[in-house]
């Protein structure tokens, strides 16, 4: 019987002497090559990243979007009045304009903002760029009847300003030369609002 019990031990000194050779062969192979050691670094950041987006609980003291607190705006801008609206001024409100209609799209400031991939269409009116797919800042002071776009361009257009209908608060609508602001009441439905 001892001699089974002494097989036995001597069976699980060899396999635990066996994981830890593996374990330092392991560590071994991992540490020795400089692209392995960032590698790994990377991996443990991203676990890290992955749990902790998880288990973190949203603060219940600040709210989520500042720019929710701004206060509703209904007017119409003429193209030089919707440039101040770039997000650098002190509220930080956030207005573009597509195919004639004004948003505020300042819950999207992380894109649109100062700094953001789209910053360029702040303050602007943006319905040229989508349609070219281009974020090359318009900086024309004359409203622009895109009237020199295919059809496929203004069908791009018109499918762009139903996203921003569907997601974002429609402001007023972008003025053309000569044309006069409405003066909007607080009831007013935004189906009113439309480009002629």
């Amino acid at each position: 019987m001892e001699s089974k019990i002494g097989a036995d031990l001597s069976a699980d000194s060899m396999r635990n002497k066996d994981d830890e050779s593996f374990v330092r062969n392991l560590l071994s192979e991992i540490l020795s090559s400089p692209m392995n050691v960032a590698l790994l670094a990377i991996i443990c950041f991203l676990v890290y990243k992955i749990v902790r987006d998880r288990t973190e609980v949203p603060s219940a003291t600040f709210p989520k979007d500042t720019e929710a607190q701004l206060p509703k705006l209904r007017r119409d801008f003429t193209v030089k009045e919707l440039r101040q609206f770039d997000g650098n001024q002190s509220d930080g409100r956030v207005l573009i304009a597509v195919n004639g209609n004004i948003y505020d799209v300042s819950k999207g400031k992380r894109f649109y903002g100062p700094g953001g991939p789209y910053a360029t269409f702040a303050g602007r009116d943006a319905s040229r760029n989508l349609a070219t797919f281009s974020v090359v800042s318009n900086d024309k002071d004359d409203y622009d009847d895109l009237s020199d776009l295919s059809a496929v361009e203004m069908d791009s257009v018109r499918e762009w300003e139903m996203q921003f209908k569907e997601k974002y608060e429609l402001v007023g609508k972008l003025l053309r030369k000569g044309e006069h602001h409405t003066n909007y009441d607080d009831d007013d439905d935004e189906e009113y609002i439309s480009q002629d």
